[in-house]
């Protein structure tokens, strides 16, 4: 096995980041560029003001790494949903299988958050926490900005927050008649069209509507003629309707209601890696050869669709907000995959995944301007949720049974901060969680046999209790805080799909300390932000290869590891036409403590495990290094603007899974790059059109590979794509 164990002390490392911080300013950011003029025309970089601590505050006075993105900014960078944040936030690392998310912040995330498990990095959009991994990649429609919070955020955002949490903002109601319409055409015959108007229906009610529909060709053409056509195509519709109700001067009431749906195989591009005579199914079935293309006899789409909604009351008393939050999610996904990633239909896995939950939180937050400000709430979370993961071998259809996991989950939690004097500021806060689940395992109404390795049906129930603290201290210059922060998160123990019998999973603890910086310079035209931070990772919630022949995965708390690292972004304003922005995030990972397996050949057709001693290895999807850069420059021709944006963002190379033997060296990614670009023709504040370019130079990269009882399969990330935009605002 290739190594790559650690060498020299961890707080030495440490140490010697910390130095870097103090030895200059340098930055954890906002990329969105936005700006503004001073009297003299010159422009100067506008505040950015983000909910990160459940309040509305600048960027720079919130004590915590965070990366934020208008909703134009995603647009001028080719970000158009969650999973293609990782290009434009380094540190960010979103892979996914098929349908289900793989979110990996600063190298915390989740491989397998199925049924009875949940991911390490929370997803939210608006108010709504988004449970389930097949549901939180988000497509981007009428967003007002994204945040991105780095480092556990256990204290405000609550369980499974571990590594961060993805926050999508969308538009509020406007008080004033307002909307947009805009119409796209690309390559694999991509259609996008989306529209939005905001209706201030009286004096003191309005409604915003909002509509997204994507249809677009496979990225990978099927070369069994047995088979579907093509894969990796898309086929997705969603719907939101916001109402916004000043029921009194100091009342105002919201209620926000999405729907999306989705009939495609996006992301199930499988292909088989397997070395020559080394996978179970070669023999049986055809494997495809080019990169854009794929062999299989699968027939079959998936298919999902979400209703779900929020209610949010917002009170303004004297001295204090009180905020009601209530929240619905109504998930239906009917998903199937290849295992083996050829033709023969010998490992084909699919299942059914219904989701219903609701939360309701109450928050106390202090609107006074005393020197101490503060926030205390209350918040409760249920969801009931099935699945049944069915197999078919070769016309042999089993399952491993149908699950069902109730989940109750209650917390208070409160947060204050102290100015002492105009320089020194010390925030405390914590939060109390306790979590329960059920879980029941029945043989499958689906499946013509059921094998859950145990007798069903079979229950199983725990609960866990965590306090999550944190504590910031600030020292504030004219232009530049200086901020040191203790931080725990912990995501929630849970069940080890589809397993019968065996222990339930302990919650993953993880502490961080983090010393940053945010300051702006030059006149208001340079925004440097820093942060070094360090992780005490235990009980991590590995999914790694069971042990035998033909076994498929299983995640257990099988480590302890520790991380540090340094984040660094910047946006500067060079001339009045000029932007640069960028940034940088290194990791130093290692596992302390882990006795895993790793698949392997062992030169038989199929494939066994190999167990390893992991202690030192880099964490898994955890890259040494990630960089973000974007140049915008605005040209002027016939009185127009012609803003053009390139952007390039680069990934060292990390690991899906261990390599055990010279065979599994596809479950290594090797570095790469993407470039993208976007040139826009503005005539007046109404018109734009715009020509863009994604991956420009057609870089060949992976979404996710997997090593299973039938070899190594895969799923290419998306090739060189470009078209042309018409947008209409009004």
């Amino acid at each position: 096995m290739q190594q790559h164990k650690k060498s020299g002390s961890k707080w030495t490392s440490f140490i010697g980041g910390i130095a870097v911080v103090f030895a200059g300013p340098v930055g954890v950011q906002d990329a969105s560029a936005q700006t503004g003029e001073t009297g003299t025309g010159s422009r100067v970089l506008e505040e950015v003001v983000v909910t990160a601590e459940k309040r509305a505050q600048s960027l720079q006075d919130v004590p915590i790494a965070v990366t934020a993105f208008t909703g134009e900014a995603m647009r001028d960078f080719g970000i158009s949903n969650t999973q293609a944040l990782q290009a434009t936030t380094p540190g960010l690392v979103f892979n996914n299988t098929a349908n289900s998310a793989q979110p990996f912040l600063r190298g915390v995330g989740t491989r397998l958050a199925l049924n009875g498990l949940e991911p390490s990095v929370a997803t939210y959009q608006d108010d709504r926490y988004l449970s389930r991994a097949t549901a939180s990649t988000i497509e981007f429609a009428d967003v007002e900005r994204v945040e991105v919070l780095k480092g556990p955020q256990g204290t405000l955002y609550g369980r499974n927050a571990t590594g961060g949490a993805i926050r999508v903002i969308t538009k509020d109601v406007a008080d004033e008649f307002e909307g947009s319409i805009s119409a796209g055409y690309g390559n694999f015959d991509a259609v996008k069209l989306s529209g939005t108007v905001s209706l201030p229906l009286s004096d003191n009610f309005g409604v915003r509507l909002s509509a997204l529909a994507k249809w677009r060709d496979g990225y990978a053409d099927n070369i069994f003629p047995g088979g579907v056509s093509e894969l990796d195509d898309e086929d997705y519709q969603a719907f939101r309707g916001k109402f916004r109700w000043d029921v009194t001067g100091n009342v105002t009431a919201r209620v926000t209601l999405n729907y999306w749906q989705r009939d495609d195989n996006l992301g199930n591009d499988i292909t088989n890696l397997s070395p020559p005579g080394l996978s179970l199914l070669s023999v049986l079935g055809v494997t495809a050869t080019a990169d854009d293309e794929v062999a299989t006899a699968r027939t079959d789409k998936n298919k999902g669709e979400e209703f779900s909604g929020s209610l949010r009351f917002d009170v303004a008393l004297e001295g204090v907000d009180l905020i009601s939050i209530t929240t619905f999610t109504d998930l239906d996904n009917t998903f199937v995959t290849d295992g083996d990633g050829t033709s023969a239909l010998f490992d084909v896995i699919g299942g059914d995944d219904f989701v219903n939950n609701v939360s309701q939180e109450i928050q106390l937050i202090s609107n006074n301007d005393s020197n101490l400000q503060w926030i205390a709430g209350a918040y409760y979370f249920s969801e009931e949720s099935d699945l049944d993961l069915i197999i078919d071998i070769n016309g042999f259809v089993f399952s491993q049974g149908f699950q069902t996991v109730e989940s109750d989950s209650w917390a208070v939690f409160g947060q204050a901060t102290w100015d002492i004097n105009d320089r020194w500021s010390l925030t405390a806060g914590g939060r109390y969680s306790d979590d329960e689940k059920d879980a029941l395992v029945v043989v499958s109404p689906d499946a013509g046999f059921t094998f859950g390795g145990g007798a069903m049906p079979f229950a199983q129930k725990d609960s866990w209790t965590e306090f999550t603290p944190k504590a910031t201290l600030e020292y504030n210059l004219d232009d530049v805080m200086y901020y040191f922060t203790y931080a725990r998160g912990f995501k929630s123990g849970g069940f080890n799909y589809p397993a019968v019998g065996g222990q339930p999973l302990k919650p993953e603890i993880l502490d961080m300390f983090e010393l940053g910086m945010k300051g702006e310079f030059l006149d208001n035209q340079l925004r440097l932000n820093a942060a070094v931070f360090y992780y005490d990772y235990k009980d991590l919630q590995v999914t790694r290869a069971s042990e035998g022949a033909g076994a498929t995965a299983t995640t257990e708390n099988a480590a302890e590891a520790e991380i540090w690292g340094i984040d660094m972004d910047f946006t500067w304003l060079v001339t009045d036409k000029l932007t640069l922005t960028g940034g940088f995030n290194y990791l130093d990972s290692e596992y302390t403590d882990f006795d895993a397996a790793a698949r392997g050949f062992g030169g038989t057709p199929g494939t066994g495990t190999i167990g390893i001693d992991a202690s030192g290895e880099s964490l898994l999807r955890a890259p040494d290094f990630s960089i973000f850069a974007s140049m915008a420059y605005e040209f002027t021709w016939n009185n127009a603007s012609m803003p053009l944006v390139v952007t390039y963002s680069h990934k060292d190379s990390y690991l899906f899974d261990f390599v055990a033997e010279a065979d599994m060296a596809p479950l290594r990614q090797d570095d790469y790059g993407l470039l993208t670009a976007r040139l826009s023709y503005m005539p007046d504040e109404h018109w734009e059109v715009s020509a863009y370019g994604n991956n420009l130079t057609d870089e060949d990269y992976f979404d996710d590979v997997v090593a299973n009882g039938s070899g190594l399969r895969a799923s290419r990330g998306a090739p060189r794509t470009y078209g042309v935009e018409l947008r209409y605002n009004f």
